[in-house]
């Protein structure tokens, strides 16, 4: 099953780079609609985490309006990643504009130990990758590995591909440390739920989440800084790399209380861009709870209710 499983995602993705461009992409957004209809477990979790965070803001239409395009948004990723193989330098500028470079260029320029991003599930993530072909600077970014490892080596080869060094998630603090001592940019997602014997509970849209503490806890320990990296789409076929300014981390000497308050703070970096652009982060994911109780709505009930 595993072998055919990678035979498929192979195959899906040679037939991919034959389409047009617009008619690939148009392949993903459909594919994520039905998605959203068909994969109700995570409809679920995408509704129930949006509520979670824009009850008191938002109506049940918006909510479930924002789900579906967050499944859209899924379905060009996907189709997306397929195709990076396929990018050339010019071809990443001219689908990337970079905003807010000025903002890290004399950290960048002055770097001793390296520099860490703070990276979400935003946007087109994976285009991430292209960083180095953008910016000029090596980095290398922690991933979880896939659980099929034919599908694992493939993903990294496309990651690799595009400069990126990819460092397993799985006891890779030793790594990151070389990285950062070796000059390089380390990004690290801090948007998932963290196990709770390792995140600590900080808010995140009014609610206590179990958030890793890893960025801030090398951060003190190494003492570099850390600045937070958007990839937004913009439109269906253009992104912008937005660059925010270094985060003012505390410094107080008190590491435990230190690593608390900068942890809270890079949640409140990442739930500011989420409001600006909720349908582009990943709220299929069970950030707040490990399961989730719902009642499943017949369809008939949720166009009764005008939701779809």
């Amino acid at each position: 099953m595993a072998y055919l499983q990678y035979l498929f995602l192979r195959g899906f993705g040679l037939f991919v780079n034959l389409l047009p461009e617009g008619f690939s992409l148009w392949v993903g957004r459909q594919l994520g609609r039905m998605a959203f209809y068909l994969v109700r477990d995570r409809r679920h979790v995408a509704l129930q985490n949006l509520r979670t965070a824009f009850s008191q803001e938002k109506s049940e239409r918006e909510i479930h309006l924002i789900a579906q395009r967050t499944f859209m948004n899924l379905g060009m990723t996907a189709i997306e990643f397929f195709r990076i193989p396929r990018m050339d330098v010019e071809n990443i500028k001219k689908k990337v504009t970079v905003e807010g470079l000025e903002n890290a260029e004399e950290v960048l320029n002055n770097k001793k130990k390296g520099i860490l991003l703070l990276l979400s599930h935003f946007g087109n993530w994976e285009l991430m990758g292209v960083i180095p072909k953008i910016m000029n600077h090596p980095i290398s970014v922690i991933a979880k590995p896939v659980k099929n490892s034919r599908i694992d080596r493939w993903v990294t080869n496309i990651r690799e591909g595009a400069g990126v060094k990819v460092i397993p998630a799985e006891k890779g603090g030793k790594k990151v440390i070389e990285a950062l001592r070796d000059n390089r940019l380390v990004g690290i997602l801090i948007d998932q739920r963290a196990k709770r014997s390792e995140g600590i509970w900080v808010d995140f849209f009014g609610k206590k989440a179990p958030t890793t503490p890893a960025v801030a806890v090398l951060a003190a320990r190494i003492g570099v800084p850390v600045i937070p990296v958007f990839m937004i789409r913009s439109g269906n076929r253009q992104h912008r790399l937005i660059v925010k300014e270094p985060l003012k981390l505390a410094k107080t000497g008190e590491i435990k209380k230190d690593v608390e308050s900068n942890t809270q703070l890079m949640n409140q970096t990442l739930e500011s861009m989420i409001r600006q652009y909720p349908d582009q982060w990943f709220w299929v994911h069970r950030r707040w709870e490990r399961k989730i109780r719902v009642r499943h709505r017949t369809s008939r009930e949720v166009r009764k209710r005008g939701l779809l």
